[in-house]
């Protein structure tokens, strides 16, 4: 059976954790070629999953025996490398966020339209058991009308610090590096445009690491409330640095009943002691809470172009979870309700 040979861009730990399940756990695909600037980086990941070596996109990109690229470099350089690997007629996958401003959003959205590649974004909750038995019951009216959905993110990590955390403009702050992913479940699962945002957020728990920054950083914390399109209402936490482990957890609200997606307690094991106190294991990371789903979406990927069809979470998708974040952040900064289309609701218009 042919396979589609894959080309790793960026050889981080989202690059590492992608090579290694097309390479080990996903039918139909083989890693082809790992490209870092960091070429030393590049050479670790590329003799674990047996592949050729590159520092430069622009030659990787000449190889015509590579099919599809898989983008997971820092935001920034999203555009670029998905255009590049667009106007080479390669397939692509791109980690989450899309980009960090709609223009750019757009700009990727229609190249790939035109080129009609398949286009995936890297939104794996899509492909989690738990939220794809949701998505079903919900579809099916299992609890009626959804009136209400709260989304909840919470990391115990913090992006490099010091280092690029210091900065949110480079990675969107909170709203872009973490609740893009709350962004895209919760319009998928109510099948629903977010019309309305109105966030807070600030620096809680992590002090020391702001002063480690000189007193500017990403934010840890932030909370936020939402109005969909047909009315229904929901909400956004998200946290970083809260050290107790990674936690997902999605509660939807219809007229007739209750959906309830995950648990604090990672492995369905409960400890009690001699010394009279139970304790409920907690995931380390997202990879680990989300292992399954991260090998499934791979699957899907591939599956797509073997079989010509449309990602279930395509570059579409990308662009609104792009214009949500991107109202999140200027309702923030205005400290007021904002529109989703940039409309300030009190005071003069803006844009996004």
């Amino acid at each position: 059976m042919k396979k589609i040979n894959i080309a790793i861009i960026g050889a981080g730990r989202m690059g590492q954790l992608h090579a290694k399940n097309f390479e080990y756990f996903v039918y139909g695909a083989n890693i082809k070629a790992v490209c870092d600037q960091e070429k030393a980086l590049a050479q670790k990941l590329a003799i674990e999953v047996e592949a050729e070596v590159y520092s430069d996109v622009s030659v990787l990109l000449l190889d015509e025996s590579i099919d599809a690229v898989v983008i997971t470099t820092p935001v920034q350089t999203h555009k670029t490398f998905v255009l590049q690997a667009l106007e080479a007629g390669k397939h692509v996958f791109c980690e989450k966020p899309l980009c960090l401003n709609i223009e750019d959003a757009n700009e990727m959205y229609q190249k790939a339209t035109e080129t009609k590649k398949v286009f995936q974004v890297g939104y794996m909750r899509r492909f989690d058991k738990g939220y794809e038995t949701a998505k079903q019951k919900i579809s099916e009216g299992a609890i009626g009308t959804p009136v209400f959905i709260r989304s909840t993110s919470r990391d115990p990590g913090l992006p490099p610090v010091p280092g690029w955390g210091c900065f949110p403009e480079k990675s969107g702050d909170i709203s872009f590096e973490l609740c893009s992913h709350d962004y895209d479940s919760i319009r998928w699962l109510l099948d629903d445009e977010v019309e309305r945002v109105f966030g807070q957020a600030a620096v809680l728990s992590s002090i020391k690491e702001k002063g480690i920054c000189g007193g500017t950083m990403m934010n840890d914390t932030i909370a936020l409330t939402l109005k969909f399109s047909r009315g229904a209402l929901g909400t956004v936490e998200g946290l970083l640095n809260i050290k107790y482990g990674y936690d997902a957890r999605t509660e939807i609200i219809g007229d007739e009943g209750v959906i309830s997606i995950g648990q604090m307690n990672y492995i369905d094991v409960v400890t009690g002691t001699s010394e009279h106190k139970i304790s409920l294991p907690t995931a380390p990371s997202f990879t680990d809470r989300f292992a399954e789903a991260y090998i499934k979406e791979g699957q899907h990927f591939i599956d797509c172009i073997f079989n010509g069809q449309t990602p279930i979470v395509g570059v579409r998708d990308g662009l609104e979870a792009v214009k949500i974040a991107a109202a999140v952040n200027k309702s923030i900064q205005l400290a007021a309700p904002v529109n989703v289309t940039g409309e300030m609701l009190y005071g003069s218009n803006i844009s996004n």
